[in-house]
């Protein structure tokens, strides 16, 4: 069964979120929230959400601020707040984790995060101390360089243009040349994934794709620059992480940022720490052709993890 609600965000705005719960299932292993990737929303987790639930897990997960039926209106979609927008995206994950964790408060919980929402992920294992059984971190990146000079660009066409300002600029110089890989390219997300019905899939959905706002960017780059610097990383909850991403994903680097991200945790003295590269998949593990591997590699994973409590 599946049902939506909604929670309060730390910005006081209300946000849209879904929960899949096999209820004939007498005991369950674990909640596992998703938090979903950039651009998109939590609707294109339904088929993972679903395999999770019949393996007896409860999964819920949320609509980000300016994506999905989070938005009221088409103008906010890349929006996330007037100041702090990525600390509020963080703030957010960790009030549905309590909300939910107060209703389950024996199961283990488990947060799956995938691109951009890796990311906040990332940063809110720096700033929480939940009580969490692991994390998995799907598609998430590893850059170093270019985070500053591509906040100041950001702000400056900001200044002119306005915080809501979707840049032809920006979107080409931060996720535009990731097709670039992948040429002679039959769409702009080629690099997304090998499944071309996937791919069209994303194309013709309306609440995917589209352009961030100078704001969105902004936000995105500060937690990123963020997430570079070891002294935040060493911060990070000494908790079970898998590390999944396509070994040609460009958002990784092409797996080296992936690596990067790995060796930063290590330093910062995780003991718990996997990674498992996918041979000549892309951005989106879960929308793969190999999907079924990954699901594999997953549900092996959570087992594990979960078999150590």
């Amino acid at each position: 069964m599946e049902k939506t609600f909604y929670f309060t965000s730390s910005t006081g705005k209300k946000l849209y979120a879904k929960k899949w719960q096999n209820e004939e299932i007498e005991k369950y292993r674990g909640v596992i929230q998703l938090v979903h990737g950039m651009e998109e929303h939590i609707g294109r987790y339904e088929d993972f959400a679903k395999l999770l639930m019949s393996q007896g897990y409860i999964v819920v997960g949320h609509d980000h601020l300016g994506h999905g039926n989070s938005v009221e209106n088409k103008e906010n979609l890349g929006y996330f707040a007037k100041e702090d927008g990525w600390e509020h995206l963080v703030e957010d994950i960790h009030i549905l984790q309590n909300e939910v964790a107060k209703e389950y408060p024996d199961l283990p919980y488990i947060i799956f995060g995938h691109s951009m929402g890796s990311l906040v992920t990332r940063t809110y294992l720096t700033k929480y101390q939940d009580n969490l059984a692991g994390v998995i971190l799907s598609g998430t990146s590893g850059q170093k360089s270019g985070l500053i000079v591509g906040q100041l660009l950001t702000k400056a066409i900001m200044l002119l243009k306005g915080e809501r300002y979707r840049s032809g600029l920006l979107e080409y110089l931060i996720t535009g040349s990731f097709n670039k890989k992948f040429r002679p390219n039959r769409t702009k997300s080629d690099w997304i994934t090998r499944d071309e019905n996937e791919i069209d899939k994303c194309q013709k959905d309306p609440k995917c794709g589209f352009n961030f706002t100078t704001n969105g960017y902004l936000n995105l780059l500060k937690g990123s620059y963020y997430l570079s610097k070891q002294k935040n990383i060493n911060k990070t909850m000494d908790i079970p992480i898998l590390l999944i991403s396509g070994d040609k994903d460009p958002v990784g680097g092409m797996s080296k940022g992936v690596i990067r991200v790995m060796n930063m945790l290590q330093k910062a003295g995780l003991s718990q720490v996997e990674i498992r590269l996918f041979k000549d998949a892309r951005h989106e593990l879960l929308n793969e052709l190999n999907r079924d591997e990954v699901y594999y590699v997953i549900l092996n994973w959570l087992k594990k993890v979960l078999a150590l409590l």
